[in-house]
């Protein structure tokens, strides 16, 4: 019987159906779905696709659409009691019905509809806010490091500007209407949060967008595609996707404005800005012309380069959606010295320059309009701090995501007026935030043909697609005309007291002059109007908005700034922003420093300039005299007519115009070098790609001639290694702690994302770096004799053999550091610039560096008779003809496809190496010993799932090696090995590794490293050896599928950390991380007895972060000890019998390195430096005060920062003097504000040009 019970329930127990298993998820699915997640990020994937959330989302939108009626049915009913009066100003919901309606019918078709006022959009819901994950941490609270395999992140679009989720609707409650009914405008902020990406990344509107840009992008749009692209440099200045027609192009046809097809063709090849022939320029013309589908050679009959040209040139200039070039002589008023005499106006010809409003029509409907963002927002970041509890924390990048652009907005939509012939308009007011640049640059090599564009950009469009050379968004508005020499000669006819030998002070003025006039001429009357009204524009979409047009930065070198802040170039108060003295300027960094930039501001003094002007013009008066200066030297002021207050009104801010720059302030800096470090220089290999990255140092870097700005910046970065022994203790370690805070100054300073953990950080390093250069002023300048460059000893006596005192002396003077410079003072300006314009990439003044490349090729074009007219003539030609081909954006779509790919090894059979020969070659060579038996190994370890810990898998036996079947004996050699990595700022870019110029590359630390030594260096480094591919087979009894598969893997050669007592590393000491080669020891393993190495092995390319850095530490030499071996090896260079003791690991390369070493990366996720945090906070006496009417709000208020920094803390044998903490950085500044500096000696501040 119990055998009978036992039986029927075994029978019930499978028959009975199954249960559904009980979950401890963190984040379930809606009922009755029962789907779990331990991650927010998986949640939200599967609720995308998931029946129960959909019937959800219909039946809440339901009782919402109920609930809607029923509050307008008391509503109507609510109005019905009211006079007719009130009841015929009120909207009916028949209209808001209409409303909705045509905006729903204009989403669901291609075509725009007719132009129709911006429509009441939906109402849209506040979100609630992501809750990360928390950090696991140790007992330590060391957070727990990535394990073993490396998990490469793909960058995500940001989550839509919609509702995705269900959230609750903030509702309006309106006041019961009494009897005596009063007039109160009630501004309503509809609000939209949206839901986190898997990043953590999410944005705070402060008013629903009509228009959400961001919503089509793809995965491959956050590829650099730019930097990435195969087209030739010199290719067509405008080569970009296709995009949604325009309202005003809708109408034209394919090949306007040409007859046909095929002219089209030709004059689209004609003018893609080649300026030589070459075997490119042929291919170009035979596959995008000759070959094309749409060519047809009877369609040339009668062809002529220049009809067409003319043809082209006649059919823009009818266009109205185009912006034309037109010329206009500029009049400037010449002081003429006497009262008898009335003032005269001259003309200078040759001012070529386009209509603003034009212009900015014409980039609301171009090939990157549907790009732009209409309504600006907050950006943040859910953070967790070093107890895993998450905070929200601010995020800066993008120039429409700035408080500056948000502070206009609302101000715009509070105060925007409409004009008095539309005061009614109910049209959607947005903001065009114009972005001006100029620079004067040379057109030729040889002869002194020089150009000086105005550019503009509109901050609306994403700084990502701005910052490409070919994207077509950098416009040209004017090209400044020069001062003829002839006028001279002009001016001393009208001004007798001129003195032709000596025209300094009145051509300065003339120039000033030449300047604001020109400004006066682009901010016409035109823009003055919709500057203070809005112009009406029909966008993309096909919606009429209200843009108001607003001056966002205008980025310059310095003395440009001087010139268009209208104040005396280096004079007493030498800053465009603030009044600090000149002989001030080296308190960087200080609290009276920081409180004289916020509260001394420098503003345009119109009276005084008035009555300065009057004293020159009316009265006679010299630009020297008392009655001038009297009024002018207290702010340094010049008597000149400022062109923006005086159109713009008196309101508008100079200071807030002019953003730092980065490239003419800080990368164009140097100082003399030592005569041993030009050996060492050319020594540093190079990093990354030719454009962005590390260069040959090729000349003696101790000259500094011909040097570009990208040439101080790889100074920069590579200077740690090469400066170390060259001064004598404790000179060195003063200098090795200034280099590398510069240094890290500089990535903070150059990021193109920050949080305000990074701008803390920015901020307090500001002041350390402030209190370092007085340091080594004071304490190791003073020790020793500098002098000038030869060059420079040379240029001086030059200048004296030209002037009126020929006696020069002959010998190099005395230099001293001199830190009274304006640039120096500049430097206390970029936390608070990158809090209110955004990252410094946005504005920086590369950007019109880069443009000077087209208008230098389209000079090459013309025949040098009025190169400005022809330039811009070319330029016009270019925006109307060049499209993106379709072959071209293939390619661009195919290369995005590789990007997420983690590595690409390309897997041609062209150079097949046979193992065996491979290794019989050269038998004693130490690289190869065991190199069979070791991929043997790799390879059986990779399919057996073995978690990586550096190939050292002693329990395999020889039998399981023979399981390893490698196809004919043949690995197959590459040389090129390109890595993908999500960057810190969430995009996607690559490293290409060379096995001979950069081979070395970085992993993660393994797992069981790390959990022995939780103080390990979060990463590996290694040397490439060899880059392979083969054809293996796993056989015997464990093998699962005897298939033959393609394995890739890196033959490498590894370094470790150095450990030394007398030598520490990490941000907290101011040292770079040191490594050096494995020495080469041979261990016999207990199982096989074979002798191995583990300075060789093979490596998964899955594993690989990036390519890493490496300099030679220069000052430890070189040695035999690591590889004692003095012939032939794979592991050195054909001419090389030694290894450097020692490399640095540049975490200063690029900054997405320096990011990943920091650990403040967004992007990063687990492949990051993970290591004790330091809190660094900034000092609240150095806030700014908010420059915005009202602070953003955040349901966190107070941040906590917490800062990793590198593991090893080790001091060494540093002194207390020379470890400088930011903890001791106010202790001595109290000291150093009483100090005087008697520095007499210049700095030379010269600005070289070079194109970027």
């Amino acid at each position: 019987m119990r055998i009978f019970i036992y039986v029927v329930a075994l029978i019930l127990v499978f028959l009975m159906p199954k249960q559904p298993k009980s979950t401890s998820h963190k984040f379930s699915c809606v009922r009755p779905c029962v789907k779990g997640y331990g991650k927010a990020s998986g949640l939200a994937h599967h609720q995308a696709t998931c029946p129960h959330v959909h019937n959800c989302h219909s039946r809440h939108a339901e009782r919402l659409s109920q609930s809607k009626d029923s509050r307008a049915t008391l509503k109507e009913a609510s109005l019905a009691r009211l006079p007719p009066q009130i009841q015929a100003s009120s909207p009916s919901k028949s209209f808001q019905g209409q409303l909705a309606s045509r905006h729903q019918s204009f989403l669901n078709t291609p075509t725009p509809s007719p132009v129709q006022p911006n429509p009441a959009p939906p109402a849209l819901h506040s979100l609630p806010p992501r809750t990360p994950e928390p950090v696991k941490t140790t007992s330590s609270g060391r957070r727990v490091r990535l394990p073993g395999h490396y998990h490469d992140h793909l960058p995500e679009p940001p989550r839509p500007a919609s509702p995705s989720i269900e959230g609750s609707q903030t509702a309006i409650e309106e006041e019961t209407i009494t009897s005596t009914i009063r007039r109160v405008i009630l501004i309503v902020w509809d609000q939209l949060r949206t839901p986190p990406n898997s990043f953590g990344l999410w944005r705070k509107y402060p008013k629903r967008p009509s228009f959400d840009p961001d919503r089509q992008l793809k995965p491959e749009d956050l590829v650099n595609h730019g930097r990435l692209s195969s087209t030739s440099s010199h290719g067509s200045a405008l080569d970009v996707p296709s995009n949604p027609k325009s309202p005003q192009q809708s109408s034209k046809p394919p090949f306007w404005p040409f007859l046909n097809q095929t002219v089209h063709l030709l004059m689209s090849w004609l003018n893609n800005g080649a300026t030589s022939k070459s075997e490119e320029e042929t291919n170009r013309l035979v596959k995008d012309c000759i070959l094309s589908p749409n060519f047809c050679v009877d369609d040339l009959v009668g062809f002529d380069t220049h009809c067409e040209n003319c043809r082209l040139d006649r059919e823009v200039s009818k266009s109205d959606s185009l912006a034309q070039f037109t010329e206009s002589s500029v009049n400037i008023p010449i002081p003429t010295g006497s009262r008898e005499t009335q003032n005269v106006t001259h003309p200078v010809p040759g001012f070529l320059h386009r209509k603003l409003t034009d212009v900015i029509r014409e980039a609301f409907n171009d090939h990157l309009a549907h790009k732009l963002h209409y309504t600006p927002f907050h950006h943040f970041y859910q953070a967790s701090n070093k107890d895993g509890q998450p905070h929200n924390e601010r995020v800066y990048g993008e120039a429409y995501s700035s408080d500056k652009c948000i502070s206009e907005y609302k101000h715009i939509q509070q105060h925007g007026e409409n004009p008095p012939d539309d005061a009614n308009c109910k049209r959607e007011k947005g903001i065009a935030l114009l972005m001006f640049s100029s620079d004067a640059t040379s057109l030729a090599d040889f002869g002194n043909a020089t150009a000086w564009p105005i550019y503009m950009m509109l901050g609306n469009l994403s700084k990502y697609d701005r910052a490409q050379p070919r994207s077509g968004a950098m416009h040209h508005i004017a090209y400044i005309p020069k001062i003829p020499d002839s006028f001279i000669n002009i001016i001393a006819k009208i001004n007798k007291s001129f003195r032709p030998n000596r025209p300094g002070p009145m051509m300065a003025h003339c120039r000033r002059e030449l300047m604001h006039a020109m400004w006066r001429m682009l901010l016409d009357d035109d823009f003055v109007h919709a500057y203070r009204y809005g112009m009406v524009i029909q966008c993309i979409d096909g919606i009429e908005r209200r843009i108001y047009p607003r001056i966002f930065s205008y980025s310059a070198d310095y003395p440009e700034k001087a010139l268009l802040a209208t104040i005396r170039d280096k004079g007493t108060f030498p800053c465009p922003r603030c009044l600090v003295k000149k002989d001030e300027m080296d308190k960087l960094g200080q609290a009276s420093d920081n409180q004289t930039r916020f509260a001394k501001i420098q503003k345009y003094l119109a009276t005084r300039v008035a009555s300065a002007r009057r004293a020159i013009y009316e009265l006679g008066m010299s630009f020297q005299s008392m009655s001038v200066c009297l009024n002018l030297d207290e702010v340094s002021a010049t008597p000149m007519v400022n062109a923006f207050v005086e159109r713009l009104g008196n309101s508008f801010n100079l200071s807030d115009m002019l953003p730092v720059d980065l490239l003419h302030e800080i990368e164009l800096a140097g100082n003399s070098l030592a005569a041993q470090l030009d050996e060492r220089y050319r020594q540093v290999p190079t990093f990354g790609r030719s454009g962005s990255g590390i260069r040959q140092f090729f000349a003696n870097s101790s000259e500094m001639k011909q040097m570009a700005a990208r040439d101080y910046k790889d100074l920069l970065l590579c200077a740690i290694p090469c400066f170390e022994g060259l001064l004598p203790e404790p000179h060195n370690k003063r200098l090795m702690t200034l280099l590398y805070r510069l240094a890290e100054w500089h990535a903070l300073a150059k990021l193109r994302m920050h949080t305000e953990g990074s701008l803390n950080l920015l901020q307090s390093l500001t002041r350390e770096i402030g209190t370092l250069f007085r340091q080594f002023r004071e304490k190791s300048c003073s020790c020793f004799e500098t002098t000038e460059l030869p060059r420079e000893a040379a240029a001086r006596q030059r200048r004296k053999a030209s002037s009126q005192n020929p006696s020069a002396n002959s010998h190099s003077r005395l230099k001293r550091l001199n830190l009274n410079l304006v640039k120096f003072h500049f430097m206390g300006d970029y936390f608070s610039h990158i809090r209110w314009f955004g990252t410094t990439d946005s504005y920086t003044t590369q950007l019109a560096e880069q443009s000077h490349r087209q208008v230098k090729q389209l000079y090459g074009l013309t025949n040098k008779q009025k190169p400005a007219h022809q330039i811009g003539a070319r330029y016009i030609r270019q925006r109307v003809l060049h499209k993106a081909k379709e072959e071209e954006l293939e390619e661009i779509h195919k290369d995005s496809q590789l990007f997420a790919q983690h590595h690409i090894i390309p897997h041609n059979l062209d150079e097949p190496i046979d193992m065996y020969s491979f290794v019989s070659n050269n038998p004693d060579d130490p690289a190869k010993k065991n190199f069979i038996q070791k991929l043997r190994e790799h390879i059986l370890g990779r399919i057996m799932s073995r978690p990586f810990d550096g190939d050292m898998h002693d329990d395999f036996s020889n039998a399981d090696r023979n399981t390893i079947r490698i196809r004919n004996g043949r690995i197959y050699r590459h040389r090129t090995f390109r890595v993908n990595y999500t960057t810190y700022d969430v995009r996607r870019d690559h490293n290409t590794l060379f096995t001979r110029n950069q081979p070395f590359c970085m992993v993660p630390t393994p797992a069981a490293v790390l959990a022995e030594d939780p103080k390990a260096h979060p990463f590996w480094h290694a040397q490439v050896l060899g880059l392979f591919h083969a054809e293996v087979q796993h056989i015997g009894s464990k093998s699962s599928d005897l298939t033959w598969k393609i394995v890739e893997f890196l033959w490498v050669r590894w370094l470790g950390e150095e450990h030394h007592e007398d030598y520490g590393s990490g941000r907290n000491i101011a040292r770079l991380p040191k490594v050096s080669f494995i020495e080469d020891l041979d261990v016999q393993s207990e199982d096989s007895g074979i002798e191995d190495s583990y300075a060789f092995s093979f490596l998964d390319p899955s594993l690989v972060v990036r390519a890493a850095h490496l300099i030679p530490a220069f000052s430890g030499g070189r040695t035999s000890r690591l590889l004692p071996y003095q012939g032939r090896t794979e592991a050195r260079g054909d001419e090389e019998k030694d290894d450097w003791v020692n490399y640095y690991v540049n975490i200063f390369a690029d900054c997405d390195m320096f990011m990943r070493h920091l650990g403040l990366g967004v992007g990063h996720q687990h492949c990051t430096a993970a290591s004790a945090s330091l809190p660094i906070l900034a000092d609240p006496q150095d806030n700014p005060p908010s420059r915005e009417g009202e602070d953003y709000e955040m349901e966190n208020d107070t941040a906590v920062l917490s800062l990793p920094v590198d593991v090893d803390q080790n001091h060494g044998d540093m002194d207390d003097e020379d470890m400088l903490n930011i903890s001791d950085i106010n202790d001595s500044e109290d000291a150093e504000d009483d100090e005087d500096d008697t520095d007499s000696g210049d700095f030379r501040d010269e600005d070289s040009y070079g194109d970027m």
